[in-house]
């Protein structure tokens, strides 16, 4: 029995380490990257700091509140880490109230610029999150490999039920952690792209590198937690009526959407402030919706009801790629075409 305790907690231990050199490397990330704008390191320590702390907090408490039974209580939550896991998604509320105040504490002039300058470090920490999962047994598939020789990572990983029984589970932790990196080296290179573009009056200059790693981010999530076997539902407390209609979908799933949703909202607004009302305005919305019924109805909805893993993940990757275009090629008609930043 000791020796099973003591296992347990050198791979809570590695999984701790793992998403502390996540944060370190975040951190260094931001500060540098933040640096070059101009910021000041005391806007990314104050960032840094509020930011781990509401981020734990609000991500805690989401996976309490969608799971309370894996807990007992609320006080158990926030004293007793061993047990349990956390919602993703609260650390991004927990950094963006950080943004807030750090401005209002006057440490920062640009609450956009900040979020631009630690997007590419938040998609490194999310990606280095996801590869913590190595050391424990969350964010495992649901889809059983059988052929041997997907048996291994980055597709599958060993898992063994309480009668030792193997099977081979869909290493969804690690797809998600290799989607990441490549989200976090595309959201860094347009972090450094974005210094020669002009943006369309009244579109501001600061803000599309934390916009776009949103959209890059939501469409990885969306995906990657309908394979999960553990992703948390949106199992309501005390407005048990609303079950019904959400119990098959889970927060992350609807975080991302909205991310996305918010992104394409803003740069229509700006897009049809700058230009004018065009045709290619309400062609991008039914694209939205076109791929919000591919994502909704032909993947997951059809994939928690038939299983046909293959068919349905394929209409939804090809439906996120849409959504995804949509809010960029918003993005997109707000450039000033043929003019460059001059230093």
């Amino acid at each position: 029995m000791d020796y099973v305790l003591d296992l347990d907690f050198a791979v809570f231990q590695m999984s701790a380490v793992t998403i502390v050199a996540g944060i370190v490397l975040c951190f260094i990330i931001t500060a540098a990257l933040n640096a070059r704008r101009g910021g000041s390191f005391s806007a990314v320590l104050g960032l840094s700091a509020l930011g781990l702390v509401f981020g734990v907090l609000f991500a805690r408490f989401l996976h309490w509140y969608f799971n309370a039974e894996a807990y007992g209580s609320l006080k158990v939550a926030f004293t007793d880490f061993n047990r349990g896991s956390f919602c993703l998604q609260g650390m991004f509320l927990g950094i963006w109230l950080a943004a807030f105040l750090v401005r209002k504490m006057r440490l920062t002039d640009s609450v956009p610029g900040l979020l631009d300058a630690a997007a590419p470090g938040v998609c490194l920490l999310v990606a280095l999150i996801r590869f913590s999962a190595l050391f424990n047994t969350t964010c495992r598939g649901r889809i059983t490999i059988k052929t041997g020789l997907f048996q291994r990572l980055p597709f599958a990983v060993a898992s063994t039920d309480a009668a030792g029984n193997v099977t081979y589970r869909f290493a969804s932790f690690f797809i998600a952690f290799l989607l990441m990196l490549v989200v976090t080296i595309v959201v860094w290179r347009f972090f450094l792209d974005d210094e020669e573009r002009w943006m369309k009056a009244p579109c501001p200059g600061e803000g599309h590198t934390m916009r776009l790693a949103l959209v890059l981010y939501g469409a990885v999530e969306i995906i990657m937690d309908s394979t999960r076997n553990d992703s948390p539902l949106m199992h309501f407390r005390f407005i048990s009526q609303l079950n019904k209609f959400s119990a098959f979908i889970s927060l992350a799933q609807i975080f991302a959407a909205v991310c996305i949703l918010c992104v394409l909202i803003y740069y229509s607004r700006m897009s049809i402030k700058a230009n004018g009302f065009k045709w290619y305005h309400p062609l991008l919305w039914l694209a939205f919706l076109v791929s919000l019924f591919g994502v909704g109805k032909l993947g997951e909805y059809n994939v928690q009801r038939y299983a046909t893993y293959l068919k349905c993940y394929a209409w939804m990757s090809g439906s996120l790629v849409l959504m995804a275009a949509t809010a960029i090629i918003a993005w997109s008609t707000c450039l000033e075409t043929g003019e460059v930043h001059e230093e």
